[in-house]
């Protein structure tokens, strides 16, 4: 399959796989198998490898957030954001790790993880979630390019709602039965955008938890609102890891 680079030098194309290929292909990782793939130059000895993770339309996908979610990132104060993300010193939020590994093989489940942060830094994540021993999983990021002012302006902007709004009907969209267990964090919008499409897909999403500091009074009260339309039941939030319960069904 041949095919141009965008504006923004991304390779960007749509294909279609049997039942019959998928099996042929499918490969060990990611809860339900995945297919690897490379995309090269021609005539250059230039080549790049992907993974599709697979997910069929029965069982159970966990879709995180990274940002102080999974990983200590600090979103509330500018430069311990930029610290923290090209420090090159990733810190994993305490017991999350394991936390997830026992979901994935609690129910088989599938992982997928949403993020502010450009797809640039994808490298230095994947080695994150290697070292630290986070289920593999897809990654759903935005592109820093030319356009945007500095990187700060493009981490903090509303566009990233829209994206993770989007990343979340595509999963919902696509699966018929499959049901869905939401994780963010309090410090961005996470609660908001999760409100929004459980309205839409109350049947389909399990639970949400939320990360928050067991003494930020504020947060709650601010998720208490958001989440007024959602039974109490269907969330809850945690710090760390083992805040988590093992058992969430």
């Amino acid at each position: 399959m041949c095919t141009k680079t965008d504006d923004e030098g991304r390779l960007k194309n749509t294909f279609k796989m049997t039942n019959q290929e998928v099996e042929l292909f499918r490969q060990t990782g990611g809860g339900n198998g995945k297919i690897v793939f490379q995309a090269s130059v021609r005539n250059k000895n230039l080549k790049g490898t992907g993974e599709i993770f697979l997910c069929d339309d029965h069982g159970v996908t966990f879709i995180s957030d990274i940002d102080d979610t999974i990983k200590i990132t600090e979103v509330t104060s500018s430069t311990q954001t930029l610290i923290n993300t090209f420090s090159g010193d990733f810190k994993a939020v305490e017991g999350m790790s394991e936390i997830y590994c026992h979901w994935q093989q609690e129910y088989n489940a599938t992982f997928a993880y949403l993020t502010a942060s450009s797809d640039q830094l994808y490298p230095f994540l994947r080695e994150f979630f290697d070292r630290e021993g986070f289920p593999t999983g897809s990654a759903h990021m935005r592109h820093f390019t030319w356009l945007d002012s500095n990187y700060i302006t493009f981490f903090m902007s509303s566009s990233y709602m829209k994206k993770k709004t989007e990343t979340l009907e595509m999963f919902l969209q696509n699966t018929r039965d499959r049901t869905f267990v939401l994780l963010g964090d309090v410090f961005q919008k996470d609660p908001d955008i999760y409100a929004s499409v459980y309205a839409q897909y109350p049947d389909r999403i399990a639970k949400i938890f939320i990360r928050k500091y067991d003494n930020d009074v504020v947060g709650q009260e601010r998720l208490e609102t958001v989440f007024k339309d959602i039974p109490r039941h269907k969330w809850a939030t945690f710090e760390k890891g083992s805040d988590l319960s093992r058992n969430v069904f």
